[in-house]
């Protein structure tokens, strides 16, 4: 299931004067989605954690296709694209060579 919902109008609650949080919103839809094997475009707000990232895109077969193009090192995880405006760079970066020592670690084993 793909889903595009754009909000063009102030929530109920907002109309009504309530509190009214929008992560929290954007929260219980990801989780939604997740639960209905959905999922949502990146050009938009989200508040999905690097684990939930996975859980709604199939992390296997993208790690897959970056270790067989040669973007591990050359291009960072498409999560941490994502979530670039809440991190620094320095936490993207660190992230990033944490992954790469773990791909060179998985190329340095032997295979069965």
């Amino acid at each position: 299931m793909y889903t595009d919902v754009g909000v063009y109008y102030s929530p109920g609650p907002v109309l009504r004067g309530e509190v009214f949080d929008g992560s929290e919103a954007v929260r219980r839809m990801e989780s939604w989605l997740i639960e209905n094997h959905g999922f949502q475009p990146q050009y938009a707000v989200s508040e999905l954690n690097e684990k939930n990232f996975w859980r709604m895109f199939d992390a296997e077969l993208y790690e897959q296709c970056r270790k067989k193009y040669g973007a591990v090192g050359n291009f960072m995880s498409v999560y941490y694209k994502c979530k670039k405006g809440r991190k620094t760079e320095k936490e993207v970066q660190e992230a990033e060579q944490a992954h790469l020592e773990t791909a060179e670690a998985e190329v340095d084993q032997p295979e069965d």
